[in-house]
């Protein structure tokens, strides 16, 4: 029984050593706590506190995470003794005013920003519990607890000194919470040696924590996560990052997603639990920083292979997905991962939407189900229902109205099929034909296409279902002819929303839209050399002629761009913006020749002149160095 117990709590000796603290009558050490960020040590404590009912003892939890000052301290320390103590209806206790001087606290009590009163407590003689109690001879004892030691403002030996104060002069008894690894200091060595007379490493049970964190969300929520707990466990273990505080973050907005989706996907027994391995894996990897937000924007579609990349070196994303088993069914591509993970900015219609469109769904609702659905099906249908339902399909296939990518490619290798075994009057060399005809009338100037680049895969496609005979030679002829034709209108489509970006960021500077200057710069192509396709002279022009408020706040926003602070995989923003750099070395020459010209005694050529000077050559300097 108290192996299992240790299983399920393997810091059950650190409760009983502190409840055997807690009782001693004069101790004069500290408790230290220690373990990393995330590790559990204030869910640990906070447990303790709950479980440890005693109503001789008050404990003061205060997290110095933030704080700057020790007065600061002293104000957290009375906030906790009185819950309505510094609000604009407390009144001090007559006998505050008559303490004596150890502490000096000034609290605002009013909460306008000015100091209206100072308590004077010792410490060493006085319980601050009795101000607050009719019962003056209360014998309640306060503990103090002091979390994040390491992440305080305060100055360390400031601090270390108080805390020594408390536990030394003043007999309280002091529990300490802190990432000791962090602590680089000198004196907290000597402090430890003296103060701190048991230290211990909190180490958490996942199982047990993930089972109380999922105790406490909806009950839709709870009773998801509970049924699928074992994918969570998996992907932690995979993860190999052990913060308990960013799964407690996952949760949180896996719930709130949830509340987003309409109820009956959450009752379809394949989709949740892929769901929950995709939400949970990503995240994860989200947040440890194993992922960024642009290797995710990466896969801007959800055909996903790697077979077909065997003799190149996987991306981080693939690795990601093959790592969590995500790549057979990645459910959403890599912009709506980021809307929904990053931006929380998806909105509830287009999220179902999203989601009624995936196989799990189409197949299931016999009514809407498509022709090419229930023929990819056939060995399910009858004589009739195959004829019907291939009739409909070859009239749709003719009239080119699969214009979802997957769905056309999923009828040319059915009719392909069906071709070859005799079942389908169209040949092979008639779905060739067809295909470009649909391609050339209609699919090039449809969004999907000019929109979406095709992943050159086979394999997996947004449906769920394979393609029919995918190893067929015809069928892969045809498919990559797709994928050419595709990658060509994209790119078309591509160059033209660059060059009307790039319209708009000119017509920027000129009104000054700093908003739309940050977020084309700094976010759209943050790692794009999106610049090198301007026109120098034009651009040189532009400076010449705007604002002068317009160069300055221009060249503050350039110099984010290029700045020494950003990186990308280890390698610096501005080196993948190396293409640009013939477009800077452009300007300085052009810039040259104007300042040469024009008057120096203006204000706008001293202003180009730092333009120059300061952010042009510091630019190519930095380019020429990657």
């Amino acid at each position: 029984m108290n192996a299992e117990k240790n299983i399920i709590s393997p810091n059950n000796h650190i409760k009983e050593y502190l409840s055997n603290y807690l009782i001693l009558s004069n101790p004069e050490y500290a408790i230290l706590l220690s373990g990393k960020w995330g590790s559990g040590k204030t869910y640990f404590i906070e447990n303790f506190i709950d479980e440890f009912k005693n109503d001789t003892i008050k404990f003061i939890k205060i997290s110095l995470f933030g704080l700057k000052n020790t007065n600061s301290i002293d104000e957290e320390i009375f906030q906790n003794l009185h819950p309505l103590l510094g609000s604009k209806y407390a009144k001090l206790a007559g006998n505050i005013l008559k303490g004596a001087l150890k502490l000096g606290v000034n609290l605002d009590w009013n909460q306008d920003g000015n100091k209206d009163g100072t308590a004077n407590i010792d410490l060493k003689t006085f319980n601050p519990l009795d101000f607050f109690s009719e019962n003056k001879n209360s014998k309640q004892e306060i503990v103090f607890i002091f979390d994040d030691l390491e992440r305080t403002e305060i100055n360390l030996k400031e601090v270390l000194g108080y805390i020594n104060y408390l536990v030394e002069q003043s007999n309280f008894k002091v529990i300490i919470l802190a990432n000791e690894e962090k602590i680089i200091n000198t004196e907290y060595k000597e402090f430890k040696e003296k103060v701190i007379g048991k230290t211990f490493e909190v180490k958490h049970s996942f199982e047990h924590i993930l089972a109380s964190f999922i105790d406490s969300k909806t009950n839709l929520s709870k009773k998801i996560l509970n049924i699928n707990i074992q994918i969570i466990k998996d992907n932690y273990e995979k993860a190999n990052y052990n913060n308990l505080r960013h799964i407690s973050q996952i949760l949180f907005d896996f719930e709130y997603f949830t509340k987003n989706i309409d109820e009956e996907y959450l009752k379809h027994e394949e989709f949740v639990p892929i769901l929950i391995n995709n939400f949970f894996a990503i995240s994860i990897e989200l947040k440890s920083a194993n992922l960024t937000r642009e290797e995710l924007s990466e896969r801007p579609t959800i055909l996903w292979d790697f077979s077909d990349n065997k003799n190149k070196e996987k991306t981080n994303i693939e690795k990601v997905y093959e790592k969590y088993n995500i790549k057979n069914n990645p459910l959403f591509d890599g912009k709506n991962w980021i809307k929904i993970l990053l931006d929380n900015s998806i909105q509830q219609e287009e999220l179902n939407e999203l989601i009624s469109n995936l196989s799990f769904f189409l197949e299931k609702k016999e009514n809407k189900q498509p022709s090419w659905v229930k023929i990819w099906h056939y060995r399910q249908l009858s004589d009739e229902d195959f004829t019907k339902n291939l009739h409909d399909v070859l009239n749709k296939f003719k009239n080119c109205e699969y214009d979802i990518p997957e769905h056309f490619i999923h009828v040319i290798a059915l009719l392909i099929f069906f071709s070859k075994n005799q079942l389908c009057s169209l040949t092979v060399e008639d779905i060739k034909k067809q295909v470009e005809t649909c391609i050339t009338d209609k699919y090039q100037n449809h969004q999907n296409w000019k929109n979406n680049l095709f992943e050159s895969s086979i394999r997996f496609n947004a449906t769920g279902l394979g393609y029919m005979g995918e190893d067929d030679q015809d069928f892969r002829d045809i498919f990559l002819k797709i994928i050419e034709k595709n990658k060509s209108i994209y790119e078309i489509e591509e160059i033209d929303k660059q060059q009307q970006s790039l319209n708009n960021f000119l017509e920027s500077i000129k009104q000054l839209d700093e908003k739309f200057l940050i977020h084309f710069l700094l976010k759209d192509f943050e790692s794009t050399p999106i610049l090198s396709r301007l026109n120098p002279a034009n651009f040189t022009k532009l400076l010449t002629t705007i604002e002068n408020k317009n160069i300055s706040r221009l060249g503050e926003i350039l110099h984010s761009r290029y700045s020494d602070n950003k990186y990308l995989n280890n390698k610096l923003f501005y080196c993948y913006l190396t293409d640009e750099l013939n477009f800077w070395k452009d300007i300085k020459t052009n810039l040259d020749t104007y300042l040469q010209t024009s008057d120096k005694k203006k204000l706008n050529n001293f202003l180009l002149t730092q333009f120059k000077t300061y952010l042009v050559e510091n630019i190519i300097n930095k380019m020429e160095k990657c």
